[in-house]
């Protein structure tokens, strides 16, 4: 699988602070079978987290050619972690910010305590642009996690939903761990993935996610969040839970 959503770039943001690092974190992706990352640093604006999308390039650009040399069968491509901003469409559309892998999808980050208000008009106005935005682990968000439900809406606005792999296993509480196993029985799951942010903790791992999911709801259900993520290394715009 493709992992969507993981800090492997080295001192860009608070994932690794050297390549050496940045390899290991491959090599623990390989022996996990993930065959390829998404590149996403934080991009929070009026912040140090701000990096321009020809910075990422670079580095990613960079990182093929070291993981190459390293004879890994791994492939990475550029993308950010975008912080919610209301004009956020405006953003994507001055070219300020990277899509996933090049293509329709925006990850955007859902903060840890409240809501941001106006987040449905974001998303709607991504939607109009042809954009789709995909909700960086809204599972460790506290109202989601005291009304799972609240998500259906936004899916059904065009949102797409991703969570962390360590929630369902339960590394993020009880809390995160039965919203995101909520979120799969309602079918508005649609990404697995590891939030990397170094070889010690937060590695990059999804097959313990994976494998709740499979207990829980199937198979299948395991099938379709593995093919989604190659949908958006083909610049596909839609996914399925």
């Amino acid at each position: 699988m493709i992992d969507i959503h993981c800090h492997f770039l080295p001192n860009i943001d608070d994932g690794p602070k050297s390549w050496e690092e940045s390899i290991e974190m491959v090599k623990i992706a390989c022996g996990d079978g993930i065959r390829g990352a998404v590149m996403t640093p934080h991009w929070i604006q009026g912040t140090n987290w701000q990096p321009t999308p020809d910075t990422v390039r670079g580095l990613v650009e960079e990182f093929n050619d070291r993981i190459k040399k390293e004879g890994l069968d791994f492939e990475v491509y550029p993308g950010m972690e975008i912080g919610i901003i209301a004009d956020l469409p405006k953003v994507v559309s001055n070219g300020d910010v990277l899509t996933l892998a090049d293509s329709d999808f925006i990850l955007i980050e859902v903060p840890f305590y409240n809501l941001p208000l106006g987040i449905e008009e974001v998303i709607f106005g991504l939607e109009t642009m042809g954009k789709t935005a995909v909700l960086a682990h809204p599972e460790r968000n506290r109202e989601f996690q005291n009304s799972p439900r609240r998500i259906v809406e936004l899916v059904g606005m065009g949102a797409l939903v991703q969570v962390t792999a360590s929630s369902l296993s339960g590394g993020f509480g009880d809390a995160a761990k039965g919203c995101a196993i909520e979120f799969a029985k309602l079918g508005v799951l649609h990404f697995v993935s590891s939030d990397a942010h170094s070889k010690k903790h937060r590695t990059p791992i999804v097959s313990n996610g994976l494998a709740v999911i499979e207990k829980k709801i199937g198979k299948e259900a395991v099938d379709n969040l593995v093919s989604n993520t190659y949908q958006i290394i083909n610049g596909k715009s839609r996914a399925r839970g």
